[in-house]
């Protein structure tokens, strides 16, 4: 009996811990204004060539949608994420649309959103830090 007890209290614990660790959403973070100075002497269309090119080179679709707006699109497996990155000659920001599979609800997704989109904005940076 003591040791029926013993297993099931061991079980409780591990489940109880698991459970714990497998949080997998987190807020949806915006991204933006990274790599832009006070100083950039750079064009509206110099910033979208450097956000087109920073996210082409590491995989993410993206469309120049009009004037002032890149839309980029990032796949893997099942999963999909688009994000809207308005944009002038002094700033940019990177706002999430919409995806599939990533458990997107009241403003929460996958953990796996911010890591995709903390990447695609370090590369924006520096392409924006090459000019």
């Amino acid at each position: 009996m003591k040791r029926n007890v013993l297993v099931l209290t061991i079980l409780i614990l591990v489940l109880t811990s698991v459970s714990f660790g497998c949080k997998r959403t987190v807020p949806i973070q915006d991204y933006g204004n990274s790599g832009l100075t006070a100083n950039s002497k750079l064009t509206a269309n110099q910033v979208r060539d450097a956000i087109v090119r920073a996210g082409t080179s590491i995989g993410w679709k993206m469309n120049a949608a009009s004037p002032g707006l890149v839309t980029a699109s990032w796949m893997t497996r099942s999963h999909s994420v688009t994000v809207d990155i308005p944009y002038t000659a002094n700033e940019y920001t990177i706002k999430y649309r919409e995806s599939t599979n990533l458990n997107a609800k009241n403003g929460e997704i996958h953990s796996n959103y911010n890591r995709w989109v903390d990447r695609l904005n370090r590369n924006i940076a520096a392409e924006i830090r090459k000019k």
